[in-house]
């Protein structure tokens, strides 16, 4: 196999760094990844797509009685806005935003330990509460992550209406609360929620010697998150994809193999969304989708998430065993880029090697080198190849286009999600 663990983590090094969707540091990566692909010949191109930066103007939490103090906050874009001077408003634990935590919240400020769920999004507006508090993190934070509220953005899909003033405050600072038995705070949100951005997909092509028709497409999000270096999430996918490029650069398969390096991943899959968009004249040519989503973590283990018939995990299955690789497989949904491409009727699979409970952490400072292994990493490269090389060459393409129950039934909730009306045809049982 032409593949090098040192050229790769050469690589890892140089895009290890903060590259927030739609900034010039993800651009700045973008052009690295282009430039390393052209370097060995394979040609390659930035595609522009449009994002959701919405920007937050103002604001502020306090609590007003019995005991007033001040909250540290965020505001969650795309969410409501508040009057200039605020709102003033009686306070209620609504713990996950279930009914019957909402009733009599009307006119009232609500703290979630839940989550935006469309359906407790749908809770809130019909009990018409006055603005929401979003608790995130853990408990057993240390002190830097609890002063790092990353920024997040709400999920709304295209006309959805939802006006309700939304912040997010951390675990900690919501145990205060409910501790003090709060009764009344004031929320202060003031935002640009229309602002838009530019985001980049990096698309490179290496054409098939006698199918050029059809397309293997390897995916990874090359993005990162606000405060993290993001060399695990997901630079080892980024870099992964690249080793197996220079794979098939000097073994070329019979189909044509595309590597798609996806922007903005970590805002909601915007990337890999853009890019079925922008090709989907040819996305009858995809045949399938090979993506990757952290790789090379030193204490971990390797999982195939099959989103796709069952035949694709028994496979994987099949030949972990004949090559003693250890590797979990499962058919479901992975929340990663190969959702979009199977949103859009192409199978796919991801590839991941994850960490243990209390191991190696992502989303922020400590996502850094130094918790990685070019050992680990080289043999998930390895395997991946083993995996893919018979598929990209095989005689006659042995990997449907139809989905199991399980996949079309999830996929009715990431369509719920994003707005999307596409939905692939169920696998037919004899």
């Amino acid at each position: 196999m032409n593949i090098c663990k040192d050229r790769a983590f050469e690589l890892l090094q140089r895009i290890s760094f903060e590259r927030i969707a739609g900034t010039d540091k993800e651009l700045e990566c973008a052009n690295i990844l282009k430039e390393e692909c052209e370097k060995v010949g394979v040609e390659a191109v930035i595609e522009e797509f449009e994002i959701d930066m919405p920007e937050i103007l103002e604001v502020s939490l306090e609590v007003t009685a019995p005991t007033p103090m001040t909250i540290p906050c965020i505001g969650i874009g795309k969410s409501g806005q508040t009057v200039d001077e605020g709102i003033t408003a009686p306070f209620v634990y609504a713990e996950d935003g279930l009914a019957t935590n909402l009733m009599d919240c009307k006119g009232k400020i609500v703290l979630l330990t839940g989550t935006l769920k469309p359906e407790v999004k749908e809770a809130l507006k019909k009990a018409e509460v006055a603005g929401v508090i979003q608790a995130i993190g853990s408990l057993y934070d240390p002190q830097e992550l609890i002063d790092e509220l990353r920024p997040r953005n709400m999920m709304k899909k295209p006309g959805e209406e939802f006006d309700i003033p939304c912040v997010a405050i951390h675990i900690t600072e919501a145990q205060k609360m409910v501790l003090a038995n709060t009764q009344e705070v004031k929320m202060v949100l003031k935002q640009d929620a229309d602002k838009k951005g530019t985001s980049h997909n990096v698309v490179a092509t290496i054409k098939g010697t006698e199918k050029p028709e059809e397309i293997i497409t390897f995916s990874a999000h090359f993005d990162s998150v606000m405060y993290s270096p993001g060399a695990w999430d997901n630079g080892t996918g980024s870099v992964t994809i690249m080793e197996i490029m220079h794979h098939f650069l000097k073994n070329p398969a019979k189909r044509t193999l595309q590597f798609v390096w996806c922007g903005s991943e970590e805002i909601g899959l915007c990337g890999s969304r853009a890019f079925t968009e922008q090709h989907k004249e040819e996305l009858s040519k995809h045949l399938f989708n090979i993506n990757v989503d952290m790789t090379g973590v030193l204490l971990g283990y390797d999982t195939a998430v099959c989103s796709c018939e069952h035949n694709v995990a028994n496979y994987i299955d099949f030949i972990s065993k004949l090559e003693g690789y250890p590797i979990s497989t499962k058919v479901e949904m992975y929340p990663s880029d190969s959702s979009s491409f199977v949103q859009a009727g192409v199978p796919a699979v991801t590839f991941a090697r994850l960490a243990p409970k209390g191991g190696m952490e992502i989303h922020c400072r400590r996502d850094t080198m130094e918790f990685l292994d070019p050992t680990a990493f080289i043999k998930t490269v390895e395997f991946m190849i083993t995996f893919a090389e018979p598929v990209v060459n095989a005689k006659v393409f042995p990997i449907s286009k139809t989905f199991p129950k399980e996949i079309t039934e999830a996929l009715e909730k990431f369509k719920k999600m994003f707005g999307m009306d596409n939905k692939p045809k169920e696998e037919k049982k004899d």
